[in-house]
């Protein structure tokens, strides 16, 4: 089986889990009693743990030389920590376990991120079209729960997650072996001090704000957009298609994504991604009607797809391999952690007084995420931002 292969099954594993929490998590948490203020908090909180927890787990498998191992572990761990949701109740232990269970499944991401692109550079795989197939089981998961949510109570979220993590748990197993490298008495000392330089690198620290502005424009979405349609009158079956068509359009960009990466660059794709925010999130807001609001959605193909390719090219143009989850982990802490955390606090209190109209504020966050790229493309010319051979003299 070819790694192209194995690699899209395990993005499809992992996206039958995050199709069905993104959309109907907020829902389940509702049906459990929680308040518009206490859902934030859950959604939100869940995602600061990420900013140690991710950089960790990457580090961790830079250090040892073997992803495969430790994607492995995180996998039966969130296993284990979602079938709490089964029995847990009251606010307190609801958001302890998503504090859990956000803090571990999350990290599994940037390490299989990591291999992927380095298949691409080295290989000549195809990324885009691997990702896609997550983006696939995404509209799957997300359009199939709503159906069940029309003939079962919320309850049925929490096993379609229990059930996504088992199907994921098999999936990472088809991971190729790995074999860890020599080891060396001062590795992990220049590994950290590696990792310490490019965190800190005026360049990355500027592109990583940036990206990560563009994925909190979605905080709405993310946190309450379900439950606006809802109180809209739609059913929850279309709200699921609402949410399937978004990814479809992510499908399509994810397709024709390797032109377009090699042809825009990680800059112009991050420009593409705020523009496409200020524009999606300015229409929603004004509820317009459900065929605009289709057309809307199919703009997560660039408020989504657009950033997220041009954050892991950056990445793997930016890092030396050596640091290459670290850095990937290091900026998916920033963007569904810290920067995505911030936003999801602040904004269920303002949700809470202008329902649907708080897009407004997504899309002020998408102007300042497309001033954020302008001024990444005048400070970074494309190259490594932390010399290999630095690293190599280090070793």
């Amino acid at each position: 089986m070819s790694l192209a292969i194995r690699l899209a099954t395990v993005y499809g594993t992992m996206f039958l889990f995050t199709g069905v929490y993104l959309p109907f998590f907020p829902v389940w948490l509702k049906s459990r009693g929680l308040d518009a203020t206490e859902i934030s908090l859950v959604v939100a909180l869940s995602l600061f743990l990420r900013i140690v927890v991710s950089p960790f787990f990457a580090f961790v498998a830079d250090r040892l030389g073997d992803r495969r191992r430790v994607i492995i572990w995180l996998a039966w761990s969130s296993l284990a920590v979602c079938a709490l949701l089964l029995v847990v109740e009251g606010f307190g232990p609801i958001l302890l376990v998503a504090l859990v269970l956000n803090a571990i499944f999350p990290s599994i991401g940037p390490l299989i991120e990591t291999v992927a692109m380095r298949a691409r550079i080295d290989e000549g795989m195809n990324y885009g079209r691997v990702r896609m197939w997550g983006s696939v089981t995404f509209v799957g998961a997300s359009a199939g729960a709503g159906w069940l949510l029309d003939w079962n109570p919320p309850a049925i979220i929490a096993l379609c997650l229990v059930g996504a993590l088992a199907l994921n748990v098999a999936g990472v197993w088809l991971l190729p072996r790995e074999t860890p490298p020599p080891r060396k008495p001062v590795t992990h000392r220049h590994q950290f001090a590696g990792a310490l330089r490019i965190g800190r690198n005026p360049v990355f620290i500027l592109f990583v704000l940036t990206a990560s502005l563009v994925q909190a424009t979605h905080a709405v979405y993310y946190a309450f957009g379900s439950l606006a349609w809802q109180r809209q009158g739609y059913a929850d079956w279309v709200i699921g298609l609402l949410w399937a068509t978004g990814v479809i359009a992510e499908i399509v960009l994810f397709y024709i994504s390797g032109p377009l990466m090699a042809r825009l660059g990680a800059v112009r794709l991050l420009m593409l991604a705020g523009g496409a925010a200020i524009l999606r999130w300015t229409v929603t807001a004004l509820s317009p009607p459900l065929a605009i609001l289709f057309v809307m959605q199919a703009l997560h193909a660039f408020t989504f797809g657009a950033a997220h390719l041009g954050a892991v090219q950056f990445v793997a143009q930016a890092a030396p391999p050596r640091l290459a989850a670290t850095a990937q982990s290091l900026y998916a802490a920033m963007a569904s952690g810290v920067i995505m955390g911030l936003v999801t606090i602040g904004i269920g209190p303002i949700y809470e007084i202008l329902g649907a109209h708080a897009y407004f504020v997504m899309a002020g966050a998408g102007f300042v995420a497309l001033a954020g790229a302008v001024f990444v493309g005048m400070r970074w010319q494309g190259g490594l931002l932390v010399p290999e051979e630095e690293q190599e003299e280090e070793k």
